[in-house]
């Protein structure tokens, strides 16, 4: 048999090829399972920066919270100090719950009164201020175990309101409040975490209780929002869950218990980071980095196979049909292997600057994200540096100011002042670096020249190595235009009863006293015989008797004698009685303990009150009945007043330039006497009003 042999050359060459063959295959398969470990890169570090991006969104919700709860105590504070608080001597027994042990003690508290009215489980003031600042609000009285609310709009988790329940004194709250300090930070609520700020109550120069202002810590309803509108890459999404294993933000599971699964006990052991897990028969990647002010997970995941299915069958077709055209090359021309050296450089090149092209999206989406929800407040933030150039607006100050974002950048604080207030900026700001923070009330100029009233809340902030100044301003020009109505009200109300006054003493009282003047000089006549002077005479006291009868009108409308007589009460029976005859209206006045005369000034003011009532419900209400209550009852007097008319927008009319100044001197009446009032109407419901007067 005869032998097969190879060629020479043939035999030389087949140990190289396959050398060469098995040299490219071990690149191929190396080069692929490069590039899928590059991909799985690219997604294990995009999800660090979505992570790390809502981690920034819940940075940024804490510190809102934070500063939020600050600004809420101050005004609830105020809003307490301002209410009239008295504190009886008398007790009553109490069984207070302490919040953490649950353990029941009889205490001891004294009686408050708030405004006279009981603050034992009241709900009027803590709702009032509830309503206006959104947060949860606790008035407590210091015992001898702790500090036991006694109204509040905090509940417990049976959905009452948690009053009795007790901080014990060895808590950080209770210990800060008994050494005079304002408490804040995070603190242990009936039954969960709160965003909290605590301020002692002083009362004869004792601590007798604190306030509470606090939001929940973990009310995360805007972010669930934006979350759930969040999409990573083809398959991907963000979601939280708490430290116990419950999702409570998830697009498909939210609320599901996951805290017993081996997931789970890696995500604990691990902390934060990046793990590849298998779900329903899929595997996924998942970053996830814990949050420790909320104490929530903050996670987002994705399935591989899905985002890289078009990469990988690229790259393994490229790098088989890269393989076999580099075999040829390489067996035809070996001499050429530094070309594919070149080739698989710029290659790599390539891919590196599409790596880097995509973290620049995803950083541009991140301060996309970032931006919303810094322009997502109503007012007014600045952020400006050391030598006061704005770094930093949201829209809604350039709404406020006519000025495009590109514009307000471009400028100083100073610049956007007035002449008055520009020489205040470099003190106010020296405040700031001196202490941190710093409010205070000034004015700014928009583009169109319209001066407005602003008040700032300042604060020192880090940002990397620079110190910057952050600023919330909020425009107050209706309040204080509000306050301006008022007084120019009462001067409007004083000038009119002047010019009155002056033209009753001119039209009515002046020619009576003029004729009775030409009346004795024609006495002094002695041409006149003794029947004209008796005539005279008696038309000069009948003239003297009208000026008399005038003198009196006039007196009565400055001072009706039936209060000097009678009193408040008499006086507005008997004008109640009056407008009945005419049978415009049926007016039904009640009084309840109004036993004795009430002082002078009050009398009179309620009296022109109530008739300035009774007149603009007869010209402008269109009323048939009208109801007055006048009551007397634990040192406060309170006028009920109400009619069954058209009724009216009241905050419009209230805040009219040109409409209600009737409303208006009514209600600077009221102010003059240090009187509470609350006003009920609209269109179609008739009007009613309550006046609250300390006496």
């Amino acid at each position: 048999m005869k032998k097969f042999y190879l060629p020479l050359k043939l035999r030389l060459f087949l140990p190289v090829s396959l050398l060469i063959v098995i040299i490219v295959a071990s690149i191929t398969v190396f080069f692929v399972k490069k590039s899928l470990d590059v991909f799985h890169s690219q997604i294990e570090d995009n999800l660090r920066v979505e992570v790390r991006t809502i981690s920034k969104m819940f940075e940024r919700e804490a510190t809102l919270k934070n500063e939020r709860v600050r600004t809420n105590l101050r005004v609830a504070a105020a809003a307490f100090s301002d209410s009239d608080l008295k504190i009886s001597p008398q007790t009553f027994t109490v069984e207070a719950e302490n919040q953490i042990t649950g353990e029941i003690y009889d205490a001891r508290l004294n009686r408050w009164y708030l405004e006279n009215e009981p603050l034992y489980a009241s709900k009027w003031f803590v709702d009032s201020l509830q309503n206006l600042l959104g947060s949860t609000v606790t008035i407590f009285q210091k015992s001898d175990s702790g500090f036991v609310r006694m109204s509040t709009n905090v509940l417990t988790r049976e959905g009452e309101r948690a009053v009795g329940t007790y901080i014990p004194m060895d808590s950080p709250v209770s210990r800060s409040i008994s050494e005079g300090e304002t408490y804040y930070g995070r603190a242990f609520v009936v039954d969960d975490w709160y965003v909290t700020a605590y301020e002692p109550l002083i009362y004869n120069g004792q601590l007798v209780g604190m306030i509470y202002v606090g939001d929940r810590e973990k009310n995360l309803d805007k972010l669930k929002d934006i979350l759930y509108d969040l999409k990573i890459g083809k398959s991907g999404y963000p979601f939280v869950f708490d430290r116990e294993g419950y999702l409570m933000i998830h697009p498909e599971r939210e609320g599901e218990f996951w805290g017993d699964s081996l997931l789970f006990r890696r995500v604990r052991e691990k902390g934060e980071g990046v793990i590849d897990y298998r779900l329903e028969g899929e595997g996924k990647t998942m970053a996830f980095e814990y949050f420790e002010d909320f104490e929530v997970y903050v996670a987002a995941s994705v399935y591989p196979h899905k985002e890289t299915a078009e990469l990988r069958e690229d790259a393994i077709f490229g790098a088989i049909v890269t393989a076999g055209v580099s075999i040829l090359l390489l067996l035809g021309f070996i001499y050429f292997f530094t070309t594919e050296r070149i080739y698989s450089f710029f290659t790599e090149l390539q891919k590196s600057r599409e790596k880097i092209s995509r973290m620049s999206r995803a950083l541009k989406e991140s301060e996309e994200r970032y931006r919303k929800l810094f322009d997502s407040t109503g007012d007014d933030i600045f952020v400006t540096d050391i030598d006061e150039n704005i770094v930093e607006v949201n829209n809604a100050a350039c709404e406020t100011l006519g000025y495009t974002r590109s514009e307000l950048l471009r400028k100083k604080m100073s610049d956007l002042k007035p002449e008055k207030y520009r020489e205040e900026v470099a003190e106010n700001r020296r405040i700031i670096f001196e202490k941190g923070s710093h409010s205070f009330e000034s004015e700014h100029i928009t583009k169109a020249g319209e001066i407005i009233q602003v008040e700032f809340a300042s604060r020192l902030v880090n940002y990397g190595n620079e110190k910057l100044v952050l600023s919330v301003v909020r425009n107050i020009s209706k309040r204080i235009e509000y306050e301006r109505q008022i007084l120019s009200a009462i001067i409007r109300g004083e000038e009119r009863e002047r010019k009155r006054f002056a033209r009753e003493m001119h039209d009515g009282l002046g020619p009576l006293l003029s004729t009775i003047k030409l009346y004795i000089n024609e006495l002094g006549s002695i041409s006149l015989s003794e029947g004209e002077r008796k005539e005279l005479m008696s038309h000069t006291n009948e003239l003297i008797d009208e000026a008399v009868n005038s003198t009196r009108t006039i007196s009565d409308n400055l001072m009706p004698t039936v209060i000097n007589s009678y009193g408040l009460v008499k006086a507005v029976q008997a004008f109640c009685d009056k407008v009945n005859k005419t049978n415009r209206l049926d007016i039904s006045f009640k009084t309840e303990n109004i036993d004795q005369r009430l002082e002078g000034n009050v009398e009179i003011i309620l009296f022109r009150v109530i008739s300035e009532l009774i007149n603009n419900t007869i010209k402008h209400a269109e009323a048939e009945n009208v109801y007055i209550l006048l009551r007397k009852k634990d040192g406060s007097l309170t006028l009920y007043f109400k009619d069954d008319g058209l009724g009216f927008d009241s905050d419009e009319v209230i805040y009219s330039q040109n409409k209600g100044m009737g409303l208006k001197n009514i209600i600077s009446r009221v102010r003059s006497i240090s009187g509470k009032y609350t006003i009920n109407s609209s269109p179609g419901e008739g009007f009613s009003i309550k006046i609250e007067i300390n006496i």
